[in-house]
């Protein structure tokens, strides 16, 4: 078995709401590759996006990855687009049990429409497509990274996706 737990999936999936219920319930430190490159630059992600550039947030992320995946006991939470990045699948593969949050596109859309800090999103005119061509570009990465997947829908109840991920993580 692996010692940590990543979450990939979409940008509005879940991923730090079923990681933080996930972490609590296998008492495991919980950490959020987003909220960590904030904390470490003290600048927005949408700040970090504007001032630098994404390939500069890009390696951020990437030596966060590297740093959080060495450690053991934890659930990971990472960025949707971590996945475009083959070394933090390498990093993320050898350290972590990887769920898929497999959210449809539906209930992506209802999450993120309103959000000022999804930098990949603020200017975009038709945000529906813009937000199915992303994900239409990223899925088959998620499926091929993950060990596990689970479906998220408006309707899904986090705790029971959190039994299914532990009672997968456990059986790994």
């Amino acid at each position: 078995m692996k010692y940590n737990i990543a979450l990939i999936g979409f940008m509005g999936s879940g991923k730090t709401t079923v990681g933080k219920v996930l972490a609590k319930s296998l008492d495991m430190k919980f950490v959020d590759i987003d909220r960590a490159i904030s904390c470490k630059v003290k600048k927005t992600i949408p700040e970090i996006f504007e001032e630098f550039g994404e390939a500069y947030f890009r390696d951020l992320e990437r030596s966060i990855i590297e740093e959080e995946s060495a450690d053991n006991n934890i659930v990971i939470s990472t960025g949707g687009g971590a996945i475009i990045d083959n070394v933090n699948i390498k990093n993320l593969k050898n350290s972590s049990f990887v769920v898929f949050l497999d959210c449809d596109i539906e209930t992506i859309y209802e999450r993120v429409k309103r959000s000022k800090h999804r930098p990949l999103l603020l200017n975009s005119n038709n945000l529906l497509e813009h937000i199915t061509n992303l994900h239409e570009k990223r899925q088959l990465l998620y499926e091929i990274s993950s060990d596990f997947s689970i479906k998220i829908n408006s309707t899904t109840n986090i705790y029971d996706s959190v039994e299914k991920i532990k009672n997968a993580y456990i059986s790994s």
